[in-house]
């Protein structure tokens, strides 16, 4: 049988709340309080990966073979293929055709969501990693956006010992 706590707000009015639910806000409050902010006030995390974004090769310092290219090959990649053996990702000899130019940028993974400490995002990622192309998690600031300030600055204080709902009944 869970165990509840009555809380009361100065209005008189009051709810209840569960026990563990009252130790998860402190204990989420604690973890706010302990992490490091990451040069910003109110962080949130999100998750991040590397993507691959192609252009021009004046623009881009990474190359890579084009899958889909049926063109001619340097003598040294032809003897490779003739071989059986795989053609090397970067070769001189080779047409500029025969490469797709790109650089690696950073992206914000949209379909997971946001996180209150970079613990939580950590562990998505490693239960997650594998839908991922190198991810790490990152710090967002909620800098004008006031009502997550107040939601943070609220899960804080349950970290520190609230006084306001420390009027059990």
């Amino acid at each position: 049988m869970p165990n509840f706590k009555h809380v009361i707000l100065d209005d008189g009015s009051s709810f209840q709340f569960e026990s563990n639910d009252l130790q998860f806000l402190r204990d989420l409050g604690n973890k706010i309080n302990a992490q490091d902010p990451r040069g910003t006030q109110f962080p949130m995390f999100v998750i991040k990966q590397k993507v691959k974004v192609y252009g021009d090769s004046s623009y881009c310092s990474e190359k890579e073979r084009r899958e889909d290219y049926d063109g001619e090959v340097c003598e040294k990649c032809q003897r490779i293929l003739d071989e059986g053996g795989y053609l090397p990702e970067d070769c001189n000899d080779c047409d500029d055709e025969c490469f797709v130019y790109f650089n690696w940028e950073d992206q914000i993974v949209e379909n997971c969501g946001s996180f209150f400490t970079a613990e939580a995002a950590q562990q998505h990622i490693d239960q997650n990693y594998y839908h991922y192309t190198k991810p790490f998690t990152y710090a967002i600031g909620s800098w004008r956006n006031y009502e997550l300030q107040n939601v943070l600055e609220i899960l804080s204080k349950f970290g520190t010992g609230l006084e306001a709902i420390s009027q059990y009944k």
